[in-house]
């Protein structure tokens, strides 16, 4: 049985007349008519009397109420299959600042397109935050750096590497490596709560080092902007290269970090599909831009 039809039957039915039930269903009365002439055909009987404009046949008034009814019996299914529907399975992700902003945005735009079926909610903050939350059941999974004691519910996805920005014109920004005594009285700048500062401030001082803090900076894009401006060097994630300054290695500096995504329940359906995913995400594409000395 074709619904399509049966609601023209009602239009016209219920309007008493082929122009207006054709108005009512939103189609040419050509359409309806025709329309009305298969389901007679489907029926075995005519439903209007054509001589007559559109009055009922007595198998017409007989039809008139299951019609109405199967409409009705219609959308009741459709509305109980639809509360019926599972809900999106909720993932709150959380991330620490200081990620390679495109390939994330690759990992969860990708993650997002691939499962429609589970909401993802994410949320920037610190470390100790992201863990707190964690704790809390306030997020599900996060991506942050890994330590050394961290359990089997974290799957390590790349290993964060860092080298020295130099404006250029400065005297470094020819060289393709430098050390750290190089560095002396230089102009710096840098993020104070960035993972690399505890290993970068124990190596300058094992080597009595002491380069001028000439600005401080909330996030990598903030360092990236002074060191283009041309207001001192500074240690970047290798990730952050850009045309407008040059990248020095600094190969005394070996402290890098393994970043990975930690969960709080391994049975979580959603949380499985996002570790599967970014296992198989490529994290160390290739940079559009060379390191200097890598």
């Amino acid at each position: 049985m074709n619904l399509t039809l049966i609601r023209y039957f009602m239009a016209v039915a219920e309007t008493g007349s082929f122009t207006r039930g054709a108005e009512r269903a939103s189609v040419s009365q050509p359409t309806l008519s025709a329309g009305i002439k298969r389901l007679e055909a489907s029926l075995g009987a005519p439903l209007f009397e054509r001589n007559r404009g559109a009055q009922l046949t007595p198998a017409g008034a007989r039809f008139l109420p299951r019609a109405r009814l199967l409409l009705q019996e219609w959308t009741a299914a459709r509305r109980e299959l639809r509360q019926a529907r599972p809900a999106r399975q909720r993932l709150r992700l959380g991330y620490i600042p200081g990620l390679p902003g495109a390939r994330l945005a690759k990992l969860l735009g990708s993650f997002a397109a691939a499962h429609p079926d589970i909401a993802l909610e994410t949320l920037e903050a610190s470390p100790a935050a992201l863990s707190r939350r964690l704790d809390l059941g306030r997020i599900e999974a996060a991506i942050l750096v890994l330590e050394p004691d961290h359990d089997e519910r974290c799957l390590p996805l790349y290993r964060q590497r860092y080298v020295l920005g130099v404006p250029a014109g400065h005297s470094l920004s020819r060289r393709s490596s430098a050390r750290v005594a190089d560095l002396q009285d230089q102009p710096f700048v840098i993020r104070p709560h960035a993972e690399v500062m505890p290993a970068a401030e124990k190596l300058f001082a094992s080597q009595n080092v002491r380069p001028r803090i000439v600005g401080r900076v909330e996030d990598d894009s903030g360092l990236l902007t002074l060191v283009s401006a041309g207001i001192g060097l500074a240690i970047l994630p290798d990730w952050l290269v850009s045309d407008s300054i040059a990248v020095v290695s600094l190969p005394e500096l070996r402290d890098t970090h393994r970043i990975g995504l930690v969960w709080r329940n391994a049975e979580d359906e959603a949380v499985g599909q996002l570790r599967d995913f970014a296992a198989a995400h490529d994290w160390n594409a290739a940079s559009p831009h060379p390191v200097i000395g890598h």
